[in-house]
């Protein structure tokens, strides 16, 4: 049996809590010993009460891999922060943005996802980064943009 349960069985967030019981056939932790309830399964951010949770919410282990990628080609490169929160690697923008909406909504589809350590979401990052650099300057700035105007914020 597996020590740690994979991203099919529970979100991101429970893989990276130090409340979660491992080495077990069916996901539970501190806060649920009997089962977690499907909808933190899935990808709801447990970092506020939530019913029946005992007072327990997420606690971040430390030293252990923050960084999941999830989709196929090009991926989705996505961290837990120690305050549980989702930050999106931006390949347009190249930077980190915080964002648990779009994390969320990813976690609620099917699809792959899987933990990553860092030497593998450096290389993602650069390989966007030299995808970045090998783009139409003018190219580069519409979709930069169409992403900024796509959330609501003006361009520099």
């Amino acid at each position: 049996m597996n020590d740690k349960p994979d991203a099919t069985t529970v979100s991101p967030l429970c893989m990276m809590c130090t409340h979660l019981h491992r080495n077990l056939s069916s996901p539970t932790c501190d806060a649920f010993p009997e089962e977690i309830p499907e909808e933190i399964l899935a990808g709801w951010r447990h970092v506020c009460p939530f019913p029946d949770d005992r007072g327990i919410a997420f606690r971040k282990i430390s030293g252990e891999p923050t960084f999941f990628i999830a989709g196929s080609h090009p991926g989705i490169l996505f961290r837990v922060t120690a305050s549980g929160s989702y930050e999106r690697y931006v390949p347009i923008l190249d930077m980190w943005e915080l964002d648990n909406l779009f994390i969320g909504y990813v976690l609620s589809v099917s699809m792959p996802i899987r933990a990553i350590d860092p030497v593998e979401a450096d290389a993602f990052v650069e390989s966007a980064r030299i995808y970045l650099d090998s783009m139409n300057p003018c190219m580069r700035e519409v979709r930069k943009m169409m992403y900024l105007s796509g959330h609501g914020e003006k361009a520099e």
